[in-house]
């Protein structure tokens, strides 16, 4: 099964951030830590993230059934990818961002585009309900258009133009876009269709849809907000759409209530239940976290220190995305319930949890200027939980 093979690819991701913790505590001379970076973060978004995202996108929309082979043209894009991820995995590990590496991410993203523009066209001729394919549409929209980040930062290092904040500014530009739009709406999307299927009705119209879809390109601005003559008039935009992030999730998060409350054919498994109540909570956190950040000075320290910036992208790529997928997965039975797995789901959540609660001490240690002893042997710690939890589900998964 590919999801089989996404979750393997999840591992190898747990396994690459558990390396790169043991850095910290051990001289590891032949380990480069900037370049299993680059690894552990270009694999986890096209092997893991995309890679799920694709095969259950093309599932619903297809309306393909779990125990049913996807068809040949979509194999084509999802075997492309695989390789194209394996291949950065290796090229960034071994020498970092040199030619081979630059190529193989290029080509990924041409991967990506492969999957959105076939899928698109497929999209056209399937019964989903407007709301739905507007996020999807939108879901595979963010996907394109976050690489522009890559090509303006691109340009800027071939140009020679070392100018730090443009730099980061490009590079947040992709990972804003990927996080906000290409994962979180394609997540949506699948949970909506999910509701859907199991109710035939869905908690959103496609106003609805297209309003909080339009509350993505100024919420990018809270990652730049550290830049200097920003207009007063955008910095309100930027405000009003905070709050209505925040209004928008609060309103869909109740009529989703009110409708699982209502329809008992919607009873969640007790791992996926779990699971959801994890990312529901997280989503919430984070959009709290987004409401503080738009005090300038509080945003301009945030998105300067790097134990913040790792533990949000951390609460988002992590909680968030990688915990919703996990639950869709056992929800809709693409991931078996075997005996034992109920102790790798725990562990996850435990792993996970630990994870994020150090990440968030290291961050407020730095806004303070107090160093917190024992914090790099805890998230070592936390990330063998993770991955010995991974390969705790991973192998149920291979029983016949």
């Amino acid at each position: 099964k590919w999801i089989v093979i996404t979750l393997f690819n999840l591992l190898i991701v747990g396994i690459f951030g558990l390396i790169m913790r043991l850095k910290f505590l051990f001289p590891i001379p032949w380990i480069d830590q900037k370049n299993l970076m680059h690894a552990h973060s270009h694999f986890a978004f096209s092997a893991w993230v995309s890679q799920a995202l694709m095969i259950f996108l093309i599932m619903t929309v297809l309306g393909i059934k779990t125990n049913q082979i996807l068809c040949r043209k979509y194999q084509h894009i999802l075997w492309a990818n695989w390789t194209v991820s394996i291949g950065m995995l290796i090229s960034f590990s071994a020498a970092g961002y040199n030619l081979c590496s630059i190529i193989l991410s290029f080509l990924s993203i041409l991967v990506s585009y492969w999957f959105c523009f076939q899928l698109v066209r497929d999209l056209k001729s399937s019964t989903l309900p407007p709301a739905i394919s507007i996020l999807i549409k939108s879901a595979l929209f963010f996907n394109i258009f976050s690489s522009l980040g890559t090509y303006f930062l691109a340009y800027l290092k071939v140009s020679h133009q070392l100018d730090p904040l443009k730099q980061l500014a490009s590079v947040y530009f992709y990972l804003h876009f990927q996080y906000n739009g290409w994962f979180f709406f394609g997540c949506i999307a699948l949970f909506a269709s999910w509701l859907y299927k199991r109710t035939g009705k869905i908690p959103i119209s496609p106003r609805f849809s297209l309003v909080y879809v339009m509350t993505v390109i100024p919420t990018y601005f809270l990652s730049v907000l550290w830049w200097k003559g920003l207009p007063l008039w955008l910095y309100i935009i930027i405000v009003i759409t905070v709050g209505l992030q925040f209004v928008l999730w609060g309103t869909l998060a109740q009529r989703v209530v009110r409708l699982v409350r209502s329809n008992i054919s919607l009873r969640l498994s007790p791992d996926t239940s779990k699971i959801w109540l994890c990312v529901l909570f997280a989503i919430f956190i984070k959009l709290i976290l987004q409401g503080i950040s738009v005090i300038p000075a509080l945003s301009q320290q945030a998105y300067g220190f790097r134990p913040i910036v790792i533990a949000y992208l951390h609460l988002v790529l992590l909680v968030v995305i990688s915990l919703f997928l996990i639950g869709y997965a056992f929800q809709i039975c693409m991931l078996k319930i075997e005996k034992g797995i109920h102790y790798g789901v725990y562990g996850l959540l435990v792993g996970i949890f630990l994870n994020e609660f150090v990440l968030m001490l290291q961050g407020l240690g730095g806004f303070i200027h107090y160093s917190i002893r024992g914090t790099h042997h805890v998230l070592t710690v936390a990330a063998a939980i993770i991955v010995v939890s991974l390969y705790r589900i991973t192998q149920t998964q291979l029983r016949k």
